[in-house]
């Protein structure tokens, strides 16, 4: 098929543009007649272009969805011809050749599905053959053959095009210039005798002139289509191409492409009662609602607003008499939206992925008519409780209601196996697998549905609200669900091309009765960025973008962890470890540095502990204040608050400086604590407070942008330095362990400063670094010594104890934060960094390679622990679409 049309576009160039050219250079520019007169009656596909330059330019650009149709190898002797007859139009000579009149492409069934073309474009009134001749002469075309039928000569041209051979055929009838690959076709055109063009097919005048006057448009009979698709399908399908051939009359619209997708627009007409389309003409549109509970995972979708109906037993072997009984039953409670949906679950046949979807007028009265036909011996082990955590139990009935969607409409579903049944929101949804049952129910208490999903909003958006029939897909991630349709050959090219198909972020139609007619409008959304696959155990969607590291919270009632975040509009959250949001609650300020987890009562409860710029926070596992708090600072702060329990007891100490450079001390009630006396630094303090015990003396350690301070308990000086120091902004300050243990640090030219207890000072220039750096000091390689970290300029670097590179890791991105340490085990450490342009998150190894599976989309600082103590690592991060993800990593300890 693809070479048959590829050889027709090329006999454009050959002839119709040399033609044109010719002629209307020199100033004979009247077109005397229509081109659809010369385009026969059984033509499945019809093209028409005001710019037949313009346009064949376009598809040949290398941009967009067209252009990724070009790295398609199965048609690369198309589109080389596309792009030698592209080549050729461009020259001088022919860029304004075609000016004024419309070019018509239509294309004809012929043996075995293939298709043969014809072009149709008028002419000046005084071009005659010999004319052609010369001008094709002129081009280099020699070999050219005449052959006499009745009154008109067939020229016949051979040409070569990627070393192949062929002929095209062409002729001048009336006016019009005529070219195609088949010259059986150009003589039955010619032949005198009255003949029926393409507008005699049913409905296609009138969707004809619905269309725009100056654009691109595509047209389609479907009756016609029978022969052409039928080869596509493996041989226990063939019947769909009869049901799609019988779909409408004809259809068509305005055709509109760019680099972000193609979308077509137009009008379907339905004259014959035994169309689809022909009853909803009279079908009220409405605004359909199931997306809202469709799982973002969702990967193809139907939904219509249902004609008038009576639910009548068919053949289908599957429906039962229990079925047949609810159908009647529930015709009263059902609302007027359908929805059958696919639903991308790895771990399950590709059969049982399938759901549909009842929107319910009462869902009460629906739910207790459906219990009634159960019976009330219906058995306790045919119902199997949904229950993702301790609060939520949700029944999923298997039933005897085989064949249910069969019995309310045949030809929308088929034959389908949907015995097992829910109720959710405003709907009943029935399917073949409780799997994809609990998946639809959890993804929607995740609020992870397609009416959160970023790219079907931004999709949603190119189709009109309101309709009768609405189609969705993501075409490079239905291909196994295809698969089952499509004859071997088309399956296997479809997984070679995996790469192209995932550009195609989302594919749809929709219909909506409009002027007697069928509206309809197309829709493909691409991207040169591939569609990227979720690998997260779960997400669940806030309200707006995480702005905090996620914290894990300890649940004191069984032992679970939780997670507790902040988003950019201060609203905290807690989340439970199957990612139910169990409170959200708004705050007056954004959390600055850490959250801490107390014990204030001393009872085995935990409170989340952490302040902002004016106020010191503790809230509990309900989401409520502890007495007494907010507490307010008694001067707003500079740096992150820092918790201390000197000698374990449970008796806390919250310090942090406030812009008047005083360090304050607080206890746990939120009061200043007796015996402290506010430290007066020289310049704000901006990173948080740190505390070591060494030889039984306790150091209190605070840094600002001119010194180092070294205090006891009661805020005095407890050491002195011997020369003076500066800390980097983003540079961490460690402990060193060991006969002579000392603090390290970095200074802001990226010089590692141990500092001792005696005050002494030991400088190392390892390797001068930006003032932006970022500086840590961990046991990545598990020997029991520390290792220098670097991170600057996008590039992570570490280096041992004896100042010597281990490895030098370039991420490729200037914009990364971090280092993060994360210690798995004793000899399982990794670190962390995140990329803030590009929102991607990375692991490395202490070999500095990157942890297979990463890097992994995130928005935000990410965390990592265990959500349960059978459970694996967790990791934790918010995402640029809402969510926040939890994803499974594998680590040695697994």
């Amino acid at each position: 098929m693809g070479k048959r049309v590829a050889l027709f576009l090329i006999l454009i160039l050959l002839t119709g543009l040399l033609l044109l050219g010719y002629f209307l250079q020199q100033g004979r520019n009247h077109l005397i007649t229509d081109p659809y007169l010369a385009v026969p009656a059984g033509a499945c596909f019809i093209i028409e272009t005001p710019d037949l330059q313009g346009f064949i330019n376009s598809i040949t650009s290398g941009k967009g969805i067209l252009g990724e149709v070009g790295k398609i190898k199965e048609l690369e002797d198309f589109n080389r011809s596309l792009k030698f007859l592209s080549d050729q139009v461009n020259k001088e000579g022919f860029k304004n050749i075609v000016n004024g009149s419309n070019a018509i492409i239509s294309f004809h069934a012929q043996e075995r599905g293939k298709l043969k073309g014809l072009l149709s474009m008028p002419i000046p009134h005084d071009v005659k053959m010999r004319h052609i001749k010369e001008i094709l002469h002129q081009s280099g075309i020699t070999s050219v053959n005449e052959i006499n039928i009745s009154r008109n000569t067939l020229l016949e041209v051979p040409y070569i095009v990627s070393n192949r051979m062929d002929t095209v055929y062409l002729t001048i009838d009336s006016g019009l210039l005529l070219c195609s690959t088949s010259s059986e076709m150009i003589q039955n055109i010619i032949q005198p005798g009255e003949k029926k063009d393409i507008r005699s097919e049913p409905g296609f005048l009138r969707v004809l002139l619905a269309s725009g006057k100056n654009e691109h448009k595509i047209f389609i009979v479907f009756a016609n289509l029978h022969d052409v698709i039928k080869p596509i399908f493996g041989d226990n399908y063939k019947y769909l191409a009869e049901k799609i051939s019988k779909l409408a009359g004809s259809g068509g619209g305005d055709i509109y492409f760019n680099e972000d997708g193609l979308s077509v627009s137009g009008y379907a007409e339905s004259a014959g009662t035994t169309e689809f389309l022909y009853k909803y003409k009279s079908v009220e549109p409405g605004t359909f609602h199931t997306d809202r509970v469709l799982p973002a995972s969702t990967v193809l979708f139907e939904t219509l607003i249902l004609p008038a109906f009576i639910p009548r037993k068919n053949a289908d072997s599957l429906v039962t008499e229990e079925a047949y009984s609810l159908a009647k039953a529930l015709k009263e409670y059902t609302g007027e939206e359908i929805t059958s949906a696919y639903i991308d679950i790895k771990e399950n046949p590709v059969s049982d992925n399938k759901i549909f979807i009842y929107e319910l007028k009462n869902r009460i009265q629906a739910e207790q008519i459906f219990l009634e036909e159960l019976g009330s011996e219906y058995p306790d082990s045919n119902i199997i409780l949904f229950q993702p955590d301790e609060q939520i139990r949700i029944p999923v009935y298997r039933t005897p209601f085989k064949g249910l969607i069969s019995l309310l409409l045949p030809e929308f579903a088929g034959k389908a196996d949907d015995s097992y049944v829910t109720f959710y929101d405003d709907f009943m949804i029935t399917g073949s697998s409780y799997l994809t049952i609990s998946r639809f129910l959890y993804d929607n208490l995740l609020n992870k549905t397609l009416e959160n999903d970023m790219t079907y909003r931004d999709f949603e958006k190119t189709l009109p609200s309101r309709g009768v029939y609405y189609f969705y897909c993501v075409p490079g991630r239905v291909t196994a669900y295809w698969s089952e349709f499509l004859r071997d050959d088309i399956n296997k090219a479809l997984v070679l091309n995996k790469s192209s198909i995932n550009k195609i972020q989302s594919a749809g139609l929709l219909f909506a009765p409009s002027n007697g007619m069928i509206y309809n409008s197309i829709s493909l959304m691409f991207k040169e960025e591939a569609r990227s696959e979720s690998t997260s155990e779960w997400e669940t969607l806030l309200d707006s973008y995480a702005a905090t590291k996620p914290f894990f919270f300890t649940n004191h009632i069984n032992g679970t962890k939780e997670i507790f975040v902040q988003d950019i509009n201060n609203k905290i959250y807690l989340i439970n470890s199957a990612g139910r949001v169990l409170w959200k609650v708004p705050l007056n300020e954004r959390i600055n540095g850490s959250v801490y987890m107390i014990d204030f009562y001393r009872n085995g409860k935990f409170q989340l502990l952490f302040a902002g710029k004016t106020n010191i926070h503790l809230i509990d596992r309900n989401g409520n204040y502890v007495e007494r708090y907010p507490v307010r600072l008694r001067s707003p702060s500079t740096n992150c608050m820092s918790l201390f329990d000197y000698d374990k007891n449970g008796n806390f100490r919250l310090l942090i400086a406030g812009e008047d450079k005083l360090i304050y001390a607080y206890d746990k009630t939120g009061s200043i604590v007796k015996g402290w006396t506010p430290f007066k630094t020289s310049d704000i303090v901006r990173s948080e407070i740190n505390y070591f015990r060494i030889s039984g003396k306790d150091y209190l350690v605070a840094t600002d942008d001119l010194s180092i301070y070294f205090l006891d308990r009661r805020g005095n000086r407890r050491l002195t330095l011997k020369e003076s120091v500066k800390r980097a902004p983003g540079s961490s300050l460690r402990l060193v362990s060991g006969s002579e243990p000392s603090i390290v640090f970095t200074s802001p030219e990226g010089t590692v400063q141990h500092i001792y207890f005696n005050g002494s000072i030991k400088k190392i220039n390892i390797k001068t670094f930006s003032d932006n750096h970022s500086f840590d000091f961990s046991d990545i390689d598990g020997d029991g010594v520390g290792e220098y970290i670097f991170l600057d300029k996008g590039i992570l670097s570490v280096y041992d104890h004896n100042n010597t590179e281990i490895f030098t890791r370039d991420l490729g991105s200037p914009e990364l934060g971090g280092p993060l340490n994360f210690i798995f085990s004793p000899s399982d450490n990794k670190v962390g960094v995140f990329d803030n342009k590009k929102n991607l998150i990375y692991l490395i190894n202490k070999d500095g390679e990157v942890v297979n599976g990463f890097p992994l989309s995130g928005a935000s600082m990410f965390s990592i622990g265990k959500l349960s103590e059978k459970s694996g690592w967790n990791l934790i991060v918010g995402g640029t679409d809402r969510f926040l993800y939890n994803y499974r990593i594998e680590t040695e300890g697994n």
